[in-house]
C-alpha cells in the first residue's frame, strides 16, 4: 500500500508540474533566485585572491542550502504526511516554464520581431544577448532548453526517487544559485568554481545514463558519433553530452562562441548540420514532449514490475 502511496504522489506531484502553470509572482523558486542573488552581491569581491573567493563562494552556497534542508527536514519530521510533503517539494521543483518562453520566441522570430525574442530570450539565458541574430537567438533558446529541460527535470526526478525530497530539493536550490550567481558575474570566476564542481560531481552518472536511455530511443548512432567527437570535449563535459544528444536528433548545430559581461567566450561548435531556425525550436519542444512523455511511462512501468516482483 505504502509503494502505492509513493506512486500516486509522484505522479500526481509530476503531471500537476507539467499541466499546472503556476505564476512566477509567487512561485519559491523566484525567491530561492533573489536570494542567492543578493547573497552574490553581497559576499562577492571580484578583485579579492582566488583561495578567498573558493571559500566565500562555497560557504555562500552551501551554508544557505544546509538551513533550508534542515528546516525542511524538521517539517517532515513533524508533518503527518511526510511522504505528501515530499510530493509537494517535487512538485515545487521541477520546471519546464521555460518552454513557454521557447514557443513564445518561435513565433516571435517568424514574425521577423528579433528585437522582441532577444528581450523574452534575456530572461531564459545569462549570456549577452543584445547583439545576436537570428541564429544566434536560436541557438541560445536551443541550448537553453536542452540543458534546462535535462535538468530541471530529469535530473531533478532522478535525484528524487535515489535520495527523496532533501537530494532534489539539495539539486534544484544548487541549480538557482548557479543560474543567480552567473547573472551577477562570469561563468570562469573563482566564486562560482566550487558550485560548478559540485555540480559536475552530481551530475557525472545521472547525466550520461540520462543520455544513453533517451539516444536509444531516438537517433543512438548519430548520438554515440557526436558523443565521440563533440561531446567529450565540450566543457562542461555535462552539458556537452546533453547537446550531443539534441544536436543529433534535432539534424542541427548548437553550442559555440557565447559573450558573458561584455567578454567573449570560445567553446566549439556541436554538430555538422545547418544552423537552426525558427521551426527547429518547435521540433525541439515536440521532442522535449515527447521523451517526457515516454520517460515517465517507462518509469511507472518498472515501479510497478519492481513491487509485483518483490511482493
Amino acid at each position: 500500500m505504502q509503494a502505492h502511496t509513493g506512486l500516486l504522489i509522484f505522479l500526481l506531484a509530476t503531471l500537476s508540474a507539467i499541466g499546472f502553470r503556476t505564476s512566477s509572482l509567487y512561485h519559491p523558486n523566484v525567491v530561492m533566485t533573489l536570494l542567492f542573488a543578493n547573497l552574490a552581491q553581497k559576499v562577492f569581491r571580484p578583485k579579492s585572491p582566488a583561495s578567498y573567493q573558493w571559500l566565500s563562494g562555497s560557504l555562500a552556497f552551501i551554508l544557505p542550502i544546509l538551513v533550508i534542508l534542515l528546516l525542511l527536514a524538521t517539517l517532515g519530521y513533524l508533518s503527518f504526511y511526510p511522504q505528501w510533503l515530499g510530493g509537494l517539494v517535487l512538485f515545487l521543483c521541477l520546471d519546464i516554464q521555460h518552454e513557454r518562453r521557447a514557443k513564445r520566441i518561435a513565433i516571435l522570430l517568424k514574425q521577423q520581431q528579433k528585437a522582441a525574442a532577444r528581450q523574452l530570450l534575456g530572461a531564459m539565458v545569462n549570456r549577452d544577448v543584445e547583439t545576436l541574430s537570428l541564429m544566434g537567438i536560436c541557438k541560445a533558446c536551443l541550448d537553453s532548453l536542452a540543458l534546462r529541460g535535462i535538468r530541471h527535470f530529469y535530473l531533478v526526478i532522478v535525484f528524487y526517487l535515489i535520495g527523496g525530497p532533501l537530494l532534489a530539493l539539495s539539486y534544484k536550490l544548487m541549480l538557482l544559485c548557479e543560474h543567480a550567481w552567473r547573472s551577477k558575474m562570469r561563468p570562469d570566476t573563482s566564486f562560482i568554481r566550487p558550485l560548478q564542481i559540485s555540480l559536475s560531481i552530481l551530475e557525472w552518472l545521472p547525466v550520461r545514463g540520462l543520455v544513453i536511455i533517451m539516444a536509444l530511443t531516438q537517433n543512438l548512432g548519430k548520438t554515440l558519433h557526436y558523443l565521440k567527437h563533440y561531446g567529450q570535449f565540450y566543457r562542461p563535459v555535462g552539458s556537452g553530452w546533453i547537446l550531443s544528444l539534441f544536436a543529433a536528433n534535432l539534424n542541427t548545430q548548437l553550442a559555440g562562441p557565447r559573450f558573458y559581461q561584455q567578454q567573449r567566450f570560445d567553446n566549439m561548435r556541436i554538430g555538422s548540420d545547418a544552423p537552426p531556425e525558427a521551426e527547429t525550436i518547435v521540433l525541439m519542444l515536440r521532442l522535449l514532449a515527447t521523451l517526457r512523455w515516454f520517460f515517465l511511462c517507462a518509469l511507472c512501468l518498472c515501479w510497478l514490475t519492481i513491487n509485483i516482483l518483490t511482493h
